[in-house]
């Protein structure tokens, strides 16, 4: 296993009204790589940190690339998401 990678997944203006934070974190864990392991970290009224760790030793940018690919399906509309 690789060290985790840390990201923050936010909502934006277009989050469904009451949309939960951690409820969107464990959507994108679900939607991770079968080998891939993630855990939530903090949540707050707007925003979850979850750190991923893949199990092979991909690029950084590939693992941001997948968590980003994630984000973009429609099961997370209206969330964002950056590296921290």
């Amino acid at each position: 296993m690789t060290t985790p990678r840390r990201f923050r997944i936010e909502a934006s203006e277009h989050a469904p009204l009451g949309a939960a934070p951690e409820t969107a974190a464990v959507r994108l864990i679900a939607l991770l790589p079968p080998q891939w392991k993630a855990s939530i970290v903090e949540c707050t009224a707007r925003a979850a940190v979850i750190a991923v760790t893949s199990p092979a030793s991909p690029a950084q940018g590939d693992v941001d690339q997948v968590v980003e690919e994630i984000v973009c399906r429609p099961a997370l509309a209206g969330w964002t998401i950056c590296a921290i």
